[in-house]
């Protein structure tokens, strides 16, 4: 059997894909033209070097809600992403879209959280307010444009436009530095808001079970959770762990069933019915009262933003301090810029021993 080309594999996305769907020949090219790659199309490779990246290896150390010393199985930034990359990839199959654009998305979109979690981004971005603030998803996009610099030629990792457009998800600060050619910032394809909702439902259930494991809350709480009812009943099961499972795969299946319907409408759109949209909120909110903001967990959360700011302080006082790396940047980037990026790359760990070597 003859192996399968990079053209092979275009020409079956143009035969299989739904109208809807982005075609790797699409993908709105590179900032830097390259040779096509005879086995992966642009999207594989845009994968492919994402799970590359020493970025993507950080998030392994950058907390979820958990903190890492909290225990061994709770998620981190990393397994969120892989996470959300599985279930990104088994909506837009199952609705037809590019899965592999899809994939590339979701283990791009928390490349750019600091350490502990939005906590630490409101730490930068109260820092930054006076020099174009700060926000993981627009720094997502700065770092694959151009902090991630593995090839030489200044342009990070040189994604294609469509992939780099999908990690601007909501309100980008003004004066944020971002490559020319995302702003003003353009639709993204349908694949990104698959994943956007992917993302919501990675954390809904995961988080739930974090938030059990921690025993912050009880199953019988849990219970009165109109989603985790629905759940239980679907699974024909006790097990918690089957419960907490049982709930991300009705969120998927209402999220495809509701979605088929939208896409062959006028304005294509993808979205949760209006019954598991409520009961979906339900859960966040829940989350948001037992387990987000529970003392355990603003405990060292605020330990890590008030040490946020404390190494952002000390080396805005002194960037001679800064690695050489960083310290090339300065001329161009300036100071508070060049400090914030240095200090939201760093992991959980690294700010802990920085914040007590000051």
């Amino acid at each position: 059997m003859p192996w399968l080309r990079r053209e092979d594999q275009e020409d079956r996305e143009l035969r299989w894909l739904a109208p809807w769907g982005l075609p790797s020949q699409r993908a709105g090219g590179r900032r830097l033209a390259e040779a096509e790659d005879p086995l992966r199309t642009a999207f594989q490779r845009d994968r492919d070097r994402i799970l590359h990246a020493t970025a993507f290896r950080r998030l392994q150390h950058k907390t979820q809600v958990m903190a890492a010393f909290e225990g061994d199985h709770y998620r981190s930034r990393m397994t969120h992403s892989l996470e959300v990359a599985q279930m990104g990839r088994s909506v837009v199959r199952a609705l037809r879209g590019n899965e592999d654009l899809a994939e590339a998305i979701a283990l791009a979109h928390d490349l750019g959280h600091p350490p502990f979690g939005h906590v630490g981004e409101e730490a930068l971005h109260a820092a930054m307010q006076d020099h174009g603030g700060f926000r993981h998803n627009a720094q997502s996009a700065r770092i694959v444009d151009y902090l991630e610099d593995r090839y030489g030629h200044g342009l990070g990792l040189n994604l294609t436009l469509a992939v780099r457009r999908s990690l601007l998800k909501g309100r980008i600060p003004d004066g944020f530095p971002l490559s020319a050619d995302l702003l003003p910032k353009q639709p993204p394809p349908l694949e990104a808001h698959v994943v956007d909702l992917c993302d919501k439902i990675a954390y809904l259930s995961h988080d739930l079970d974090d938030g059990l494991r921690a025993e912050l809350f009880g199953e019988a709480e849990a219970a009165e959770l109109r989603l985790w009812r629905a759940a239980a009943a679907s699974a024909e099961s006790r097990n918690r762990q089957r419960i907490v499972s049982e709930v991300a795969s009705l969120l998927i299946h209402d999220l495809v069933e509701t979605s088929e319907q939208e896409l062959r409408g006028p304005q294509p759109r993808v979205r949760h019915s209006d019954t598991m949209t409520v009961m979906a909120n339900e859960l966040l909110e829940f989350l948001r009262v037992r387990f987000y903001r529970s003392e355990r967990v603003l405990k060292v959360m605020h330990d890590g933003a008030a040490r946020i700011r404390a190494v952002f302080a000390a080396l805005c006082r002194d960037p001679g301090k800064l690695p050489e790396g960083a310290r090339r940047r300065l001329e161009a980037d300036g100071r508070e810029r060049t400090v914030c990026d240095y200090v939201a790359g760093m992991t959980d760990r690294y700010l802990q021993r920085a914040s007590e070597g000051l």
